[in-house]
């Protein structure tokens, strides 16, 4: 059965924009994940030890993997990508690909947690998100992606603007 999933991508080394856009092409290349969607590029500050500001967006998927296949294929993406495992946490990194809503499921195993344990803290992530899905029930707080950006203190993030990445296709009545 298909799902909606919802996939953050970000890069602080490197040209950030290509390592997005690389991530996008390996994304469409996935035999059973169709990219519906792509937020705006957002721009913000790293979290962590200092280290370069992060590019950050959110694709759209419909997928017809398990969450635990798709996991593995976005850590080879990364590998493939010049992301080396076991590296500093939340250290600088060519590309990040996280899985922050897998429908309205949960998924906890040792591997992967879905909906991402830090997404209703990272504006980051949910600047782009409430651009694609404002309405998206997070499944666990039970509060829509709205909702949760609303109740976030500030944060440094900002849309920014893209030479290649591609346009951003979401409701612009919604957002």
């Amino acid at each position: 059965m298909n799902a909606t999933v919802y996939v953050g991508l970000g890069s602080n080394e490197g040209d950030r924009e290509v390592q997005l856009v690389s991530a996008l092409e390996a994304l469409s290349r996935i035999d059973a994940v169709v990219v519906l969607r792509c937020s705006s590029l957002f721009e913000s500050a790293p979290v962590g030890p200092p280290q370069p500001r992060y590019l950050n967006a959110v694709v759209e998927l419909e997928c017809a993997l398990s969450p635990q296949r798709m996991l593995c294929i976005l850590k080879q993406i990364e590998k493939d990508l010049g992301r080396e495992p076991g590296g500093t946490r939340w250290g600088p990194r060519p590309i990040d690909l996280d899985i922050l809503l897998w429908g309205s499921e949960i998924v906890a195993d040792p591997n992967l947690q879905v909906p991402h344990l830090e997404l209703h803290k990272r504006r980051f992530a949910l600047e782009p998100l409430a651009e694609l899905a404002p309405h998206v029930e997070h499944p666990v707080l039970c509060l829509t992606v709205a909702q949760l950006l609303a109740q976030l203190s500030p944060q440094d993030v900002q849309r920014c603007e893209s030479t290649q990445w591609p346009e951003p296709s979401f409701p612009l009545s919604e957002s």
